[in-house]
């Protein structure tokens, strides 16, 4: 009989692909999480919303599978499952399952944005009962607003909103302000609030039995 693998946290650098200065996150997450469970961590991580659907996969899209390769597999929410035969459902395994330093995971959210996360194993540690479940170490700059229109279009509109002789200037500052929903802090896009982050996680991944 297979021994239960002992409790474990995976120390992981989550970058956002292509964030020009970079947008990243250095966190220590239970391995045994689902990865159900660690879609909902990334959403508080990086600052997202959950407004846009999402999917897992450990080949980086940006590259081909090439023949020799492990054959490349991708997970996603029980529901996009019933409609795409090749999804793995997400709810079935852990992260310990599919993720390896050998192996790196991307995680894709908003698949026509298409933000794209690497997230990165740099070593295992072991998880007490006094751990958290997820927890934020360090990180750099807070995340796009959602709908920016991918990278790209993240940094044209903190170009116009920077520039007051640009031609969209005004109309990006009112849609900023709208979506940012926060008028006594105005929008800086580098600013990340490690604390704050750690506080919601708190909420969304109470200490259990387990840690």
């Amino acid at each position: 009989m297979n021994e239960k693998p002992r409790p474990a946290l995976f120390r992981v650098r989550v970058n956002l692909v292509d964030s020009n200065p970079e947008i990243w996150r250095l966190i220590e997450i239970d391995a045994d999480l689902t990865l159900s469970q660690v879609h909902t961590a990334l959403q508080a991580v990086m600052g997202w919303e959950d407004r846009h659907l999402h999917d897992f996969e450990d080949l980086d899209p940006h590259t081909r599978w090439k023949p020799g390769q492990p054959e490349p597999r991708r997970w996603g929410p029980a529901y996009l499952v019933e409609d795409d035969e090749r999804l793995i459902p997400e709810e079935d395994f852990t992260l310990r399952e599919v993720l390896t330093q050998s192996r790196p995971l991307f995680y894709e959210y908003d698949l026509g944005d298409r933000w794209l996360h690497s997230i990165i194993l740099i070593e295992t540690l072991p998880k007490t009962s006094t751990d958290h479940s997820v927890t934020v170490i360090r990180g750099e700059r807070r995340c796009p607003l959602e709908d920016s229109g991918g990278i790209d279009g993240y940094e044209e509109l903190l170009h116009a909103i920077a520039d007051p002789a640009h031609e969209n200037h005004h109309d990006q500052v009112e849609w900023v302000t709208e979506m940012h929903g926060n008028p006594g802090h105005p929008f800086d896009p580098a600013i990340f609030d490690k604390n704050a982050t750690n506080r919601t996680l708190r909420k969304l991944f109470p200490r259990g039995p387990r840690g």
